[in-house]
Order: C-alpha cells, then structure tokens, then sequence
C-alpha cells in the first residue's frame, strides 16, 4: 500500500529523539491500528472535515437515519466533588439527523483487559451523558442518548451470528419500551464481522466496511479483503488517511511512550510488589508494591522524553514525582502540547485546580417518544 511509505518519512533527528533505530519505528508505529484509542479518537473524534464525514457515514448507517449535521461535545466532564469518578469519552458527539431529531452518542472503543466490568462502565458512562443535561430548576427533559461499545466479543451475549446488539429499557414482561425511553445502547463485537466474508463485500452495508477496518487492518490474513476495500470505497481510504496521519504527526516519543506502558512487565512488578511486602512485613505490601512501581515506571518515561524538550529543574522533577497514576496519564494526554517548563507547569495546575470549565451549551427541550 502506497499510503505505507510514509512511515519511511521519519527523519534520523525524530528516531534519535525517540531512541529508536528505523527498523524499531516501522514496527512499533505501524502496529497501532483503529483499536488503539488515540487512533481511533483521531481518526473518529468529528473536530475536522474528514473525521465528522467518516463518522457522519458511520453513524447513519449504523442508525438508520440520515445525519445531516454532527458536532463534537466535552470529551472529560467536569467533576460535581472531588468524590466523584472522572469520566472521558472517547468520542462524544452531538448528531441531529433530516427529520430535525437531535441526539447525544458516545462512542468507545474497548479492546482490553476491563471485559467483565464493560457492562457496568457502559451503564456509568450512559447515565452520566444523562445527568450532564439535568440542571438544578430545570426539568427532567432530556436529548435520547445512544452509548456505543465497540467491543472484540461479548462473551455475555448469547450465541448469534449477529455483530449488532441493540439494548434499551424494556418492560420485562411484555418487552416494551418504557415511555418516553430515551437511552440506548449499541454493543459492537467487532471479532464477528468475520462472518461477513462468506458475501461479497459489494453486499456489505458501510457500517459492515467500517467495523471490519476496525478490527482487521492490520491482521495479516485479511490483507486481501483490506486491500479491496481500501481500492473501493473512499470512506475506508479516508479512515486509512487519518491513521497514517496520527502515526506521522504525532510525536514518534509519545508513542514510543505509549508502546512502553502497553509492554510493561507485569510479572516484575508483581515480584517487587512481593519483595516490598516482605521486607515490610505487611499484607498490602503486594498491592501497593505493584502500584507504585506502575507509577514509578511511567512517570521515569515522562521524565526521560520531556529532557528532550528542555532540562528539567530540581522543581520539575519534585512536581512529576508528586503524581499519582491519573494524573500521570492526564499529562501523557497532552504531551504534545507542552514544550517548555512553563507548558509543563500550566498542565500540572489544571489537574490540581480542576475549576468547572464547562462550556456554555444552549439547553434545548425535545418530545421525542
């Protein structure tokens, strides 16, 4: 593919920079596929043209309706109390289709290790979209949500051929919709759009080539099918397009960053952990053992690629040993937008002082049934 040649056009300054010799690059950058979440957020996230036309495509296939407009929403909210668990998005969108029926959709791609918690996540993430539009003297009205899993498979699910399950609050006797029911939820087992082959992909629908491009593009054995696709339909050339951009535009250091958290070994973790435990002769030395040398791990690698950018003072190293792990991924988030100790400072107060900065949306009232 043509488009792969532009992992050629690392400069020697770029892999220096990342402590990484050519060979290593090509392997490490070209292996992140649309299941990677900062892949997909670029690819999917709706904030320029060609994303929202993607997603746009996507959506309105997926939910049979046609979206005439698409805009992107608040991907962390904001928190009520320092209690209260931190959300974000992987991609929020705000979608109004022909018949002027607005809605909010959340999209997630989950393709790791929290599959037996995905359930209650899906259901946390879907109530808070809710609660986001409830304000204090207002109503109970609110815009239908639509939370989106993608997923590799449900083991949950009963056995069917079917990718698409659609969930919603139902009577459970008579299986129908409770009034005025405005939730949903779309699980997507990506691992069975396999089936899909047994047809010619000119029957796919385009939700079918989407979700296919998710999960297989970079799957050696279906090569042939990607290849076609790609050759065939501009939407799949475009998401192609967009993954080639990320993995050019994006710092070849933060990947190598991001590679390295994925790579870290559990299994040494865990023998510090013990080891701790033991020296300290305490039954949460494991847990805590473990913990912190994830911690010490990254916030080592956070350290190792901002010396690049600038030495850094006895001042910036006491602030980045001072965080905890979600704040050490808070940074990594936006590294790229810090390049001086002053970028690095003005990051660090905003996770310490995370004052409401909620954008000013119109409340709108909807009745849709």
């Amino acid at each position: 593919m043509k488009q792969n040649n532009l992992l050629l056009n690392i400069s020697d300054q770029q892999l220096r920079q990342a402590g990484l010799t050519r060979a290593q690059a090509r392997k490490s950058l070209a292996a992140l596929d649309y299941r990677d979440n900062d892949v997909f957020r670029h690819v999917m996230n709706a904030e320029n043209p060609v994303s929202r036309k993607i997603l746009t495509m996507y959506l309105s296939d997926l939910l049979h309706r046609r979206i005439v407009w698409i805009g992107s929403e608040a991907t962390e909210p904001v928190k009520a109390n320092f209690r209260e668990k931190g959300v974000r998005y992987d991609v929020m969108v705000r979608i109004r289709d022909d018949q002027g029926k607005s809605m909010l959709v959340n999209l997630e791609m989950q393709n790791y290790r929290m599959a037996e918690s995905l359930s209650l996540r899906s259901q946390g993430y879907a109530s808070r979209m809710v609660s986001d539009q409830i304000e204090v003297g207002g109503s109970f009205d609110f815009i239908p949500v639509l939370q989106i899993m993608i997923t590799k498979r449900m083991p949950e699910m009963k056995a069917s051929r079917e990718y698409l399950h659609y969930h919603r609050y139902t009577n459970e006797k008579t299986s129908k919709r409770m009034p005025k029911e405005r939730c949903r939820t779309l699980w997507i087992e990506m691992e069975k759009t396999q089936a899909l082959e047994r047809i010619p992909t000119e029957q796919w629908r385009i939700s079918d080539k989407i979700t296919y491009m998710l999960r297989y593009s970079r799957d050696p054995k279906k090569q042939k099918i990607i290849h076609e696709l790609i050759e065939k339909e501009e939407v799949i050339r475009m998401m192609e397009e967009k993954r080639m951009d990320f993995l050019k535009d994006t710092s070849y250091a933060i990947a190598k960053m991001r590679m390295k958290y994925d790579e870290m070994d559990e299994k040494t973790v865990y023998k510090k952990g013990i080891e701790k435990g033991m020296r300290k002769g305490v039954k949460k030395g494991v847990k805590q053992g473990m913990v912190q040398g994830i911690i010490k791990g990254k916030v080592s690698l956070l350290k190792e690629l901002l010396r690049q950018k600038w030495e850094l003072t006895e001042r910036d190293e006491k602030d980045l040993d001072s965080l905890n792990e979600e704040e050490v991924n808070q940074i990594v988030q936006v590294l790229n937008r810090i390049n001086t100790p002053k970028d690095l400072h003005e990051q660090l107060k905003k996770i310490s002082d995370p004052k409401p900065q909620a954008e000013n949306h119109a409340q709108f009232a909807f009745s849709q049934d």
